[in-house]
């Protein structure tokens, strides 16, 4: 039998794992499995995951499925970890992958996994002695379909398992939940090669999951509505602006985030962001910066966060992804 020190010690974890809604996570109002709403592309990571509309985007399946049918793009796939401390301590890091393909720019097939383990913690039995070590581990796999049922517009449905594994040798946490997205694409006269996007996601909907307790709690459902703009304004020079309004149902947690990003000389892009959110729970204050390389189809990505709470565990990390589009 475990002690209240060592479930204490192993609280600690599951908190530091929910990344930045590690204030709240934790409770049933909030949801589970936070690890879902944790940033996966260091692209939209780097203009503070105003991700809802950018287009392009290899790993739109964790962003809005829709928008693998709006951007230039036929098909494309990228690799993720993150978020990774200044002392790149490998514990607490997310590992991941995804991708689309387009046959014919009506119809895209999506597909994703995520994979997250926490550090090893040492368990004590009620005597103090050790009793062996606990390590949580999270996992999710989706699958994902988008159809263009119009000149300028997409609609996406994904379909995703999770699992959540404390560590203690209990019977898993395991849930399905759903996401709709639906994308719009238009073109802006005044400048050549400009376009605009509008983009809404509904996240993680789904049935509650029974956990080892016998009890049932609800996943972290979600929505965000965000726009974009694309603006080339010089030849092999152009501008991008994203904006995000995110709110998470379960806890009442709502946030606003705001990029910038230019891509200079077809190969290089530097870019930034800031997200304004709640001070008591959810993710905050914070910026952003990031950066990125093209070579042909290859990108390569990083994003750092800072300016955040001090307290909050994805304050001071970096997320890293590197990918191709075709």
């Amino acid at each position: 039998m475990y002690t209240y020190q060592s479930i204490k010690r192993l609280a600690a974890v599951l908190l530091f794992a929910a990344g930045g809604y590690a204030a709240q996570a934790q409770t049933a109002d909030a949801g589970i499995m936070p690890f879902l709403g944790m940033e996966t592309d260091a692209r939209t990571a780097g203009m503070a995951g105003a991700a809802t509309a950018v287009a392009d985007n290899p790993l739109a399946i964790y962003a809005n499925a829709a928008l693998s049918l709006v951007g230039e793009r036929h098909a494309g796939a990228a690799l993720f970890t993150g978020p990774w401390d200044t002392a790149f301590d490998g514990a607490d890091v997310l590992y991941g992958a995804g991708g689309f393909y387009s046959p014919d720019s009506r119809n895209a097939l999506l597909a994703g996994i995520r994979y997250f383990r926490g550090p090893r913690v040492g368990l004590t039995d009620e005597l103090g002695f050790p009793a062996g070590t606990a390590r949580p581990c999270d996992l999710s796999a989706e699958i994902g379909y988008a159809r263009r049922i119009s000149r300028n517009l997409a609609l996406s449905l994904t379909a995703r398992y999770a699992r959540s594994d404390q560590g203690f040798g209990e019977k898993p946490i395991q849930g399905v939940s759903f996401d709709i997205g639906a994308a719009y694409r238009g073109t802006l006269r005044a400048v050549e090669g400009a376009r605009w996007i509008v983009g809404l996601r509904l996240a993680d909907i789904g049935p509650d999951v029974k956990a080892s307790d016998g009890k049932r709690y609800g996943l972290p459902t979600r929505g965000a509505l965000g726009g974009s703009l694309h603006l080339p304004f010089r030849p092999n020079h152009v501008l991008g602006v994203a904006l995000d309004l995110g709110h998470q149902f379960r806890g009442g947690i709502t946030g606003l985030a705001a990029g910038v990003e230019y891509t200079f000389f077809r190969h290089g892009v530097v870019r930034g962001g800031y997200h304004l959110g709640q001070q008591d729970k959810g993710a905050g204050n914070y910026a952003s910066l990031g950066c990125g390389f093209i070579a042909g189809p290859v990108r390569c990505d990083a994003a750092w966060r800072l300016g955040g709470d001090k307290f909050n565990p994805l304050n001071d990390t970096f997320l890293f992804s590197v990918g191709f589009l075709l």
